[in-house]
């Protein structure tokens, strides 16, 4: 029986915020009834603390699923409203984090390289803020880093899932940035079409 390793932070550990319904992992198990699906994510993990969860992966892992990188930003929402003395400055503090985002993140990578035959990254999704202003200067971060997600997987030709082609409305979401039972659903189906190979909004890239 083929085996599937969810890792990462809560975008894939969406049982509490889910519930009553059922989470992303018990819905793959659904959906993907040869399989055996373990749950290693966890709540407000971030790239660094993510290698923790690498120690508890089972042998003979067939496909690894990672998403994570949202606690990160959230380390730095405090930049949305930070003053400061000029453009300039903004940017380089912008390209500071989206390049010491890169490094943990390829680091990450580094780690799991060789662990599975197949190795999913996802992208981070782009949340309903409240308030206009934090919503479009979070767009702003969220944009840089999933540009360095982007650059990791095609450094090291990996299956990646566009999330933010997936989590599209409100609905798709509790206490603002948390799957909602359906965002959790649809995280699901995305990641069962990755795993078969049936199309879904998917994105393969491929180094040049």
């Amino acid at each position: 029986m083929p085996h599937l390793a969810l890792l990462g932070d809560a975008t894939l550990a969406n049982a509490k915020h889910a519930a009553p319904e059922p989470d992303t992992t018990a819905i793959l198990r659904n959906l993907l009834p040869g399989w055996t699906v373990t749950l290693l994510a966890a709540e407000g993990s971030t790239i660094a603390t993510s290698q923790s969860q690498l120690q508890r992966l089972p042998p003979g892992v067939d496909l690894i699923v990672l998403s994570v990188g949202g606690s990160d930003a959230m380390q730095h929402v405090e930049m949305l409203q930070q003053p400061t003395l000029s453009s300039g400055e903004t940017l380089d503090a912008l390209a500071k984090l989206a390049n010491e985002f890169e490094a943990r993140y390829d680091q990450l990578i580094q780690a799991l390289h060789g662990l599975a035959p197949r190795l999913v990254v996802c992208t981070i999704y782009e949340p309903p803020l409240v308030g206009a202003n934090t919503a479009r200067r979070a767009s702003v971060i969220l944009t840089m880093l999933n540009d360095r997600i982007l650059r990791t997987a095609n450094r090291w030709a990996l299956e990646l899932l566009d999330l933010r082609s997936i989590l599209t409305t409100s609905a798709d979401f509790k206490l603002q940035i948390q799957p909602s039972a359906a965002g959790a659903a649809k995280i699901a189906h995305g990641l069962a079409s990755v795993v078969t190979g049936h199309g879904g909004r998917r994105m393969t890239v491929v180094a040049g």
